[in-house]
């Protein structure tokens, strides 16, 4: 058994295959969901140390807006999720909000952080569930659906973060760096056009099952006339030219209108349904 305290620093470049090796022995689902690598030596990246060997691990960053998301959370079985969670939150807070963040918001995957954050002042943001498509079946769409679907460019980006920042509340923006970085490594990133303007965006990532839909958005204005509709045919063509198998996304459970359009397009629910927290900073 590890003794009552652990020791907190920030986690450096050198520090990198110790992080891995962290991340491979986990038997806890991890949290994953950035480019952890480039972040190392950053006063927000803390590596957690038992006895001097290294147990833990977490990233918090805000990307745009008022919300600090946690990007890589990584705990030894061996380490009580309270014990770690009391050493490392009160040495995220100044840093974060010295870097805009009012909120700190944190997924919990695999269910092993919920009891504990919420014993340290956290409340549910949202219920999220993960849908899946194995199968090649598409639904029948409307002839007429007035836009355009290609692919999107570097150019496009200031337009699409405004575009994201109009369809999704602040906990869940990107910011224009984050999407011309999810543009540069995509497996699939489109855009919906309509008389030159930018109405709607899509974009899947490559991932060990297959690909995995990231985002699908399109501007309030042009919603339930089938824009998401012919973004996310026109994807899933995309994504089984490149031989892709399964495709999986995550959308909110109380997102009724999201869970329609997947469930028409043959995406069903897969695995348990995952919370995420948040906190005010103080």
């Amino acid at each position: 058994m590890v003794g009552s305290l652990l020791e907190i620093r920030p986690a450096v470049p050198a520090d990198e295959a110790t992080i891995r090796r962290l991340l491979a022995r986990s038997a806890r689902p991890c949290v994953r969901s950035w480019w952890w690598e480039d972040s190392l030596g950053a006063e927000t990246f803390l590596l957690a140390l038992a006895d001097g060997y290294p147990v833990g691990a977490l990233l918090a960053l805000p990307d745009d807006g008022p919300v600090a998301w946690v990007r890589l959370g990584v705990l030894a079985p061996e380490i009580p999720a309270g014990l770690w969670l009391d050493a490392v939150l009160p040495r995220l807070e100044l840093p974060l909000r010295a870097l805009g963040a009012r909120a700190l918001a944190w997924t919990d995957v695999g269910g092993w952080t919920g009891e504990a954050l919420r014993a340290r002042g956290f409340s549910p943001l949202a219920r999220l569930v993960t849908l899946a498509k194995d199968d090649r079946s598409l639904p029948r769409m409307p002839p007429d659906i007035p836009c355009t679907v290609r692919p999107a460019r570097a150019e496009d980006i200031p337009a699409l973060a405004r575009l994201d920042h109009d369809a999704f509340p602040p906990p869940w923006w990107f910011s224009a760096a984050t999407l011309e970085r999810i543009r540069q490594e995509a497996a699939c990133f489109l855009v919906a056009e309509r008389d030159g303007l930018l109405i709607g965006y899509t974009e899947a990532r490559p991932a060990d099952h297959g690909a995995h839909i990231g985002r699908l958005a399109v501007a309030p204005p042009f919603q339930r006339q089938g824009v998401g509709s012919l973004l996310l045919r026109t994807t899933l063509s995309q994504l089984w030219k490149q031989g892709v198998g399964e495709v999986t996304l995550n959308t909110q459970e109380d997102n009724i209108a999201s869970r329609r359009l997947y469930e028409r397009f043959g995406f069903r629910p897969v695995g348990p349904r995952i919370i995420a927290w948040w906190r005010a900073l103080i």
